[in-house]
């Protein structure tokens, strides 16, 4: 027997419709049969329940569309709670709260060598070299204006001069060869001068160099979508994600009727990015070889509240009894143990404390 004809060992009689999709950790199929967290969680609370069911699978809109339509009663995928969906189904008390995040590809040596180069701007690259040459200059020549009568390191006309700019230079890099060195108090002072402003000056050069390399993920860190409404992003149809995306007046979204057709689309590089529910995502990276040159960006946004959602027309004291069970299971050690078990409290993900 499938798991889609699976029913529970009782009466058929008013057998309740029990709606899935794959979406893991919280709902997968393993050796045939199902598993996850939201599935451990519907088996829990049905313990005791004498009320028959039988499982179908279907696609995230399909669900949906079941839902509303109330040709599916109950579904134990974990959907997200939103104003829309509420207008239309109703929800249990919610047992998981996440975020979405964003997977993409790693890149490579050779990409990120020319994400260096193509982040840097050639004129403001040119107008920073002559601003550091302008200074080595100014600092070279004051340094060879104190010492060049007093001090044979910096004797000389043309060569004297030289060996300022050689000084200025080795004293900007902390170098610190040591073969050439003011002697006079106005070099000594000079000197003094241009040593913290060097510091202050590389430091500067360094951290410009750092945020135009970096500055892509500090937009994303502060929920700013603007840089990927360039590029084509993927997620799954009717999903909250999707949601937020559209709200966000996003052109380029391609949309998949499961998960699994979304990370295939990413695979064989039909998108650029997933946008999505960030413990699948993570579930995915640690459990598929096949996405070991993915990574998750540090970012979060649409915060979601994870429940199990009922038709409208089931019977009201059954919603009210089954959601209760969740809210009590919830609140035990033994849903943090499972919590444990697939990683997601390790993690640090947002769990709902209900205590």
């Amino acid at each position: 027997m499938s798991i889609a004809q699976k029913e529970s060992p009782v009466s058929k009689t008013d057998t309740l419709v029990v709606g899935y999709n794959i979406n893991p950790p919280f709902v997968y199929e393993n050796n045939d049969r199902l598993d996850g967290i939201s599935y451990r969680l519907w088996e829990k609370i049905t313990k005791d329940d004498q009320t028959a069911y039988k499982l179908e699978y279907h696609p995230l809109d399909s669900l949906i569309t079941g839902l509303s339509n109330n040709t599916i009663d109950i579904a134990i995928s974990p959907l997200t709670i939103t104003s829309e969906r509420e207008e239309t189904i109703d929800f249990s008390f919610p047992y998981y709260v996440s975020y979405a995040t964003v997977m993409v590809k790693k890149l490579t040596f050779k990409q990120r060598i020319r994400e260096f180069f193509t982040s840097i701007s050639i004129w403001n690259l040119l107008k920073v070299l002559g601003a550091l040459l302008a200074l080595l200059a100014v600092f070279g020549t004051l340094v060879w204006v104190f010492e060049y009568k007093q001090n044979e390191q910096f004797s000389g006309g043309l060569k004297g001069f030289w060996s300022g700019l050689w000084w200025s230079a080795v004293t900007m890099t902390t170098v610190g060869y040591g073969d050439k060195s003011p002697k006079t108090i106005g070099g000594r002072v000079v000197g003094l001068i241009w040593m913290f402003s060097a510091i202050i000056l590389i430091s500067s050069i360094t951290a410009g160099i750092t945020s135009s390399l970096t500055i892509k993920r500090l937009e994303w860190a502060n929920e700013d979508l603007s840089y990927f409404t360039e590029i084509s992003i993927g997620t799954v149809k009717n999903s909250a994600t999707e949601e937020r995306l559209l709200d966000n007046y996003y052109s380029n979204i391609k949309s998949y009727h499961t998960f699994n057709e979304l990370l295939d689309a990413l695979k064989q590089n039909d998108i650029d990015a997933i946008a999505y529910d960030e413990p699948l995502l993570h579930y995915t990276l640690h459990h598929n070889e096949d996405f070991k040159d993915f990574e998750l960006l540090n970012i979060s946004f649409n915060q979601s509240l994870y429940a199990m959602a009922f038709s409208k027309q089931l019977n009201v004291q059954k919603k009210e009894m089954l959601s209760r069970k969740i809210l009590a299971h919830t609140e035990s050690n033994d849903w943090k143990i499972l919590l444990s078990k697939y990683k997601l409290i390790d993690k640090q993900y947002l769990i709902l404390d209900t205590k």
